[in-house]
C-alpha cells in the first residue's frame, strides 16, 4: 500500500513515483538514505525539512505533517495541540510529570564544527530521555564520529556538553581548522590542561586542537 507521503512525492514528480525519492533528496540536500528513512517511518525530517517541503508541495506545514501520520504508528500534534512547540517531533504519549522530567536531546548524524550553534533544519531526530540520564548533555552523537578508538558501530552513541571550559580528568572532544574530530584527555601539566589525543590516527598530529564538548555518558550496544 502506496503511504502518503508517496502519493505526495509522486504528484510532486509530474505523476511518477519512481526517482522521487532521490529527486527530493537532491533539492533539500540530504542523502537519499535520509528520504528513505522518511518515506518508512524510521525517520521523522525536521521542522527546517518540513518547512522546505511544504514550499514544494504547495501545502502548509501541517499538511507535510499529515503525511508523516501513521507511517509507523507515529502521529505529530496538531496546529491546537500542547505539544506545537516542537513541530519536528512526535507527539508523546506520556504524563505531564514525566514530560517535566524529561529533556528533548537532538541526535546529530554529523558532527558540527560548533555544537552550540547547529542549525535546528539540519538535526534529523530528537530523543526524549529522563533529564537525571542525560547529566547535562546537549546532543548525541555516534561515537564513531568523535573519534573514540574502540567504536565500531552506529549503535555506539555518546552524549556531548558543549563547552568552552575545561578542567583535568575528562573526555574531551577536539576539532581542528581542516574539520577533523577527535577525543583526548585533559590533564593538568605545569599549571595548563593539556590533550592526550585518544584517537589513533590522530595521536601524532600536530594540529591546533580546540575543544568544543565534554564527553558525559556513553551507550554501547550489547
Amino acid at each position: 500500500m502506496i503511504s502518503k507521503f508517496d502519493k505526495q512525492l509522486k504528484e510532486w514528480n509530474h505523476g511518477t513515483l519512481r526517482g522521487a525519492q532521490a529527486k527530493l533528496a537532491k533539492t533539500l540536500k540530504v542523502s537519499t538514505a535520509t528520504t528513505a528513512l522518511w518515506a518508512t517511518g524510521k525517520r521523522h525530517p525536521s521542522k527546517g525539512y518540513i518547512e522546505q517541503m511544504a514550499a514544494l508541495f504547495k501545502l502548509d506545514i501541517y499538511g507535510v505533517l499529515k503525511l508523516f501520520d501513521n507511517i509507523s504508528g507515529t502521529s505529530y500534534p496538531l496546529p491546537n495541540a500542547k505539544n506545537n512547540k516542537a513541530l519536528h517531533e512526535p507527539t508523546l504519549n506520556y504524563s505531564d510529570n514525566l514530560i517535566e522530567n524529561t529533556v528533548k536531546l537532538p541526535f546529530l548524524s554529523n558532527v558540527p564544527a560548533d555544537f552550540s550553534q547547529y542549525p535546528e533544519e539540519n538535526i534529523l531526530e530528537w530523543w526524549s530521555i529522563p533529564r537525571r540520564y542525560a547529566q547535562g548533555a546537549k546532543y548525541i552523537v555516534r561515537s564513531q564520529e568523535i573519534g573514540l578508538p574502540d567504536a565500531v558501530c552506529e549503535s555506539d552513541l555518546s552524549f556531548i556538553k558543549p563547552c568552552s571550559k575545561i578542567t583535568a580528568a575528562h573526555w574531551v572532544v577536539l576539532t581542528d581548522k581542516q574539520g577533523d574530530f577527535c577525543v583526548a584527555q585533559s590533564n593538568y601539566k605545569n599549571g595548563k590542561i593539556q590533550y592526550q589525543i585518544k584517537t589513533p590516527k590522530f595521536k601524532n598530529k600536530k594540529s591546533n586542537w580546540q575543544p568544543i564538548g565534554i564527553l558525559l555518558k556513553r551507550i554501547k550496544p550489547f
